[in-house]
């Protein structure tokens, strides 16, 4: 049973603004902060501004080792439900943040030189450096934070598209002002008892997209940095003509770990602004409709025609 279905909307996927979700499994599509950040809506600016604040108020918190204050920033993380992105269904109540990898996460912040450094200034940035964080968690973390906004976009789709609400009580919303998370009355649709959120379609990404963007900064790092430091190529073993080093080499002397990615861009200032502007720069964009329709109406796509 598909949101547009249930709530008889006569129209599918490419007709929507939202994420046309099944509303009794997974729907293994993921908020992307990097696509919040990258648009200009309406929407999205009120996104990124609340993602700005929170996390520099966990920053500050982190410099100033009040871990009592980065808990209680970190306890309104609950797994989110409501959207019905990811692992809503799939996954055991709990397995959020918020519970059984709050310690870990929290330690991994305190300790990160990136984090300490002030280079980590960007929470798009996070799943690069930040062990446990892929992007079931970024995806988790960036709807809870945006909550508001995502209450506010879906009472307007229900405006527009006629779609019943009801008023329902609320936790965890971060109320960007007092830095504190809130709980309000607000109406939105409800299915079965459950309330739903819609998702801007033009913010969520693909379930692999996350271990690319890995893969991607780390092979950027080696080709334009690793490479040219005579340093970092003493003790590599070259397999090329001649004795000629190759970048697989290099890659079998530095394999992939966020480890190593935190060391790079603290000894390469340029490292994640250089990525950003020459590589990620217009690389970023939000999925086709074909592509969330894939995922969301399995590989009976024609159904949404």
């Amino acid at each position: 049973m598909h949101f547009s279905i249930f709530y008889k909307l006569g129209s599918r996927q490419p007709n929507l603004d939202f994420v046309d979700i099944k509303l009794n499994t997974d729907n293994t599509l993921f908020i992307d902060p990097r696509l919040i950040e990258s648009q200009n809506t309406h929407f999205c600016v009120l996104m990124q501004k609340r993602i700005e604040v929170f996390w520099g108020e966990l920053i500050k918190s982190v410099k100033a080792k009040d871990t009592k204050r980065v808990y209680y920033l970190l306890s309104g993380l609950k797994e989110p439900n409501e959207t019905r992105l990811g692992y809503a269904f799939s996954t055991p109540k709990g397995n959020s943040v918020a519970a059984k990898l709050k310690p870990k996460i929290v330690d991994a912040i305190q300790r990160n030189k990136a984090v300490q450094s002030g280079i980590l200034s960007h929470f798009s940035d996070v799943e690069l450096f930040i062990e446990d964080i892929g992007s079931d968690r970024i995806s988790d973390i960036t709807t809870k934070i945006i909550k508001e906004v995502l209450i506010e976009f879906t009472q307007e789709q229900c405006k527009l598209h006629n779609i019943p609400t009801v008023e329902v009580l609320q936790d965890d919303i971060f109320d960007m002002k007092t830095h504190r998370w809130v709980r309000r009355k607000v109406n939105l649709p409800v299915y079965f008892g459950k309330p739903i959120l819609l998702v801007p379609k033009n913010i969520v990404r693909l379930e692999n997209s996350a271990g690319h963007n890995i893969g991607c900064f780390y092979r950027f790092a080696i080709r334009n940095f690793i490479v040219h430091d005579k340093d970092m190529l003493v003790d590599v073993s070259p397999s090329g003509k001649d004795g000629e080093i190759l970048l697989r080499d290099v890659q079998s002397k530095y394999p992939l770990s966020k480890g190593s990615l935190n060391n790079w861009v603290l000894k390469y200032g340029p490292l994640l602004v250089d990525y950003k502007t020459d590589y990620l720069k217009g690389r970023i964009r939000p999925l086709t409709d074909d592509e969330i329709m894939a995922v969301i109406y399995d590989d009976d796509i024609s159904i949404a025609s």
